[in-house]
């Protein structure tokens, strides 16, 4: 059977470029539990798909050590 997989939606504030969109996407995508990082720069939000064991505390805490804030992080 196959699992579904999880999409949560992260606002995250600070982001100016291309160049802070693919640190954060290169960030994320190293962790094993997710799958694909799509990232919006103009509304400012990441949409992350990602398996059972995808951690918001997680994911949270690794864009933050990049200095970006995240405001918000709900399901997709």
């Amino acid at each position: 059977m196959f699992k579904k997989n999880k999409k949560i939606k992260v606002i995250i504030d600070g982001m100016n470029c291309i160049h802070c969109v693919n640190k954060i996407k290169n960030t994320l995508e190293g962790d094993e539990s997710i799958k694909k990082v799509s990232i919006n720069l103009n509304k400012k939000e990441a949409i992350i798909t990602g398996n059972d064991n995808m951690d918001k505390k997680l994911i949270k805490n690794k864009i933050e050590s990049l200095d970006y804030k995240v405001v918000s992080i709900e399901k997709k």
